[in-house]
């Protein structure tokens, strides 16, 4: 799976647009978009902000970074978030994904391989959808 996550200037965080999945400007908080930023910086990927290419998979593959489930946010709660730790340039950093999560993968997996590259050539990462469009939602709002 892929998604394009760009820089949210006004909010300092990552975030990404998936039309499939119905998510206009989702952001990666508590720890995630700290994560971001350093794996964007460890591979020094170039105009970063702008967007970059990430690839996912519960299924072992070529990756930057191996994400390893923790915990659920609330073990009672089925579509809950989760946290997940992974080694992000030298640095055992941790993280929290929000439900969006559940767009991906049924149920949370153990693990996610991550690979960050540049953006495809020409390619605009943001979803162009007017304000208020009810397809464009997001699960947690930035900070």
């Amino acid at each position: 799976m892929t998604i394009y996550p760009y820089l949210d200037p006004s909010s300092g965080c990552w975030v990404f647009d998936d039309e499939q999945a119905g998510l206009k400007a989702e952001p990666f908080v508590l720890g995630m978009s700290e994560m971001l930023t350093r794996l964007v910086q460890q591979l020094r990927i170039p105009q970063a902000e702008g967007g970059f290419q990430l690839d996912f998979d519960s299924r072992p593959r070529p990756h930057d970074v191996e994400l390893v489930w923790m915990r659920a946010e609330n073990p009672r709660d089925p579509m809950a978030g989760n946290w997940y730790r992974g080694l992000v340039g030298g640095q055992d950093l941790e993280g929290w994904l929000c439900p969006a999560l559940y767009k991906y993968f049924d149920p949370a997996p153990r693990q996610i391989f991550v690979k960050a590259s540049p953006l495809p050539p020409n390619f605009n990462p943001r979803w162009q959808v007017d304000p208020g469009d009810p397809r464009a939602g997001r699960y947690v709002e930035p900070p």
